[in-house]
């Protein structure tokens, strides 16, 4: 044999690192398997005792809980409620106080709003009047202050808005709200409906008073209205 061929007959140190790295990956190999046989909990089975007339499922599946921590969600409290409760919660002196306190602020701002009517300033007053209703919601008179004052602006629509709220909500009889309605649909070339609201201010007010401010009405709204 050749020197060069020495290395056949020689021990291989290659070989030996092979074989090292061999039993070690059986040994792993080994191990997986003892770990992999290890004892599995049974499955449960859902449709078990399910039938066509019972189907009521008793089993669950009970999930690991999360690690992550629990966020309780905070409702913002309802300002508006609290100040309903407080109203509420009021004596009947207390509630006749606040009323007065709002009526108050809103003849404030009524005289404001028929100062500037009075300097033909209608949509100064109108601002005026709205601010009064924002106190008293519930005054005829604010509100057929205002549709008169849109009446001067020709907007007549709009004044028959708050004409017809104090009619079917606040006072059916109110005398001017009736006046007023028919002089805003006589504008707007409807004689018939504001000949219908005149009939029926004469009948719901039949004072000689009431009859005497009527025939003024009339008149007025032939010339200026």
């Amino acid at each position: 044999m050749n020197a060069d061929e020495s290395f056949l007959t020689q021990r291989s140190l290659i070989m030996d690192v092979i074989r090292q790295l061999e039993d070690i990956q059986n040994a792993n190999k080994m191990d997986t398997g003892t770990k992999g046989k290890e004892e599995k909990k049974p499955e449960v089975d859902l449709s078990q005792g399910v039938t066509n007339t019972s189907f009521v499922v008793f089993a669950r599946d009970i999930r690991k809980k999360s690690s992550r921590p629990f966020k309780r969600v905070h409702k913002n409290s309802n300002t508006s409620q609290i100040s309903f409760m407080r109203q509420i919660d009021a004596s009947p002196k207390e509630r006749a106080e606040a009323r007065r306190d709002r009526e108050n602020v809103a003849d404030s701002f009524r005289r404001l709003g028929n100062e500037e009517y009075r300097r033909t300033n209608y949509e100064k007053a109108i601002y005026y009047y709205s601010k009064a209703i924002q106190y008293v919601a519930d005054s005829p008179v604010l509100y057929c202050n205002r549709a008169l004052a849109k009446i001067k602006k020709r907007d007549f629509k709009l004044a028959l808005f708050d004409l017809d709220y104090v009619i079917f909500k606040l006072d059916p009889i109110h005398l001017k709200a009736w006046l007023y309605r028919a002089g805003a649909l006589a504008r707007l070339n409807n004689e018939e409906e504001s000949n219908n609201a005149i009939a029926t201010a004469r009948v719901l007010n039949r004072s000689k008073k009431d009859q005497k401010y009527i025939d003024f009405f009339l008149e007025k709204l032939r010339t200026d209205f």
